[in-house]
């Protein structure tokens, strides 16, 4: 019979667990596969940049670094970038020159060369270094310039912001200055040394040999004179 109770206890206290338990809500949740996400719309392929998208963007970039990085014409410049780089800029602020960019009398070279950082449809961002001219006293900047696409199929300029500013180069000393340098170096006259400088060392050094046995000398004919005295009175 004790057996029996156990036995009955443990089965009611089994039902009662199941009864009383909280359920879900009967909603299934899908499967997430390792190492793939679960939203399309959050992780964008990127895309290569073809050799067309290369010379347009670097038509762009040289149009906009001539006009607004050098303040040269900043109103063309209003047209080479996205409404969010001038938005909060009135156009006669933006044609005095006041433009999210920091002005640079950058050297513009035939080709500019840049890196990509991300590429996506319609997105581009990358880095382009800028040398200074040759009159300018200053170093070059690395800049990050994020581009989209407009829909006529230009690429406008949206953000570019200073990553990096190097310090300005030292130009190599010409060949005018190097000879002025050489013939205003101040000239030393060559000195002879006095003979005394190494008559006086050899003198005492000659000193220091010489009285040592000098003294023993004397002390050797010391002890004959008294060695033939003392036989001398022997033989008396």
């Amino acid at each position: 019979m004790l057996w029996t109770g156990v036995w009955v206890g443990g089965f009611a206290a089994f039902v009662l667990l199941i009864v009383f338990l909280p359920k879900g809500n009967g909603q299934k949740h899908p499967r997430v596969r390792p190492g793939k996400p679960t939203d399309a719309s959050i992780v964008r392929p990127e895309v290569a940049v073809t050799a067309r998208e290369r010379r347009a963007v670097n038509q762009t970039l040289a149009a906009f670094i001539r006009t607004g990085v050098q303040r040269a014409d900043p109103a063309a410049a209003w047209e080479l970038v996205t409404p969010t780089m001038r938005s909060g800029i009135s156009r006669d602020e933006w044609n005095r020159g006041a433009l999210p960019v920091t002005p640079f009398p950058a050297r513009l070279p035939k080709k500019l060369e840049w890196n990509v950082t991300t590429s996506y449809p319609g997105d581009l961002t990358l880095d382009l270094v800028l040398q200074p001219r040759t009159s300018a006293k200053r170093g070059p900047i690395a800049f990050s310039v994020e581009l989209r696409r407009a829909r006529d199929g230009r690429w406008l300029v949206d953000s570019m912001a200073p990553e990096q500013v190097f310090g300005p180069v030292e130009a190599a000393p010409s060949k005018a200055s190097s000879s002025s340098s050489k013939s205003a170096a101040p000239s030393y006259t060559r000195g002879r040394l006095s003979p005394l400088w190494f008559v006086v060392p050899g003198a005492l050094l000659g000193l220091a040999v010489l009285v040592p046995l000098l003294i023993v000398l004397l002390s050797w004919r010391r002890s004959r004179a008294i060695e033939r005295r003392y036989r001398r009175e022997l033989r008396d």
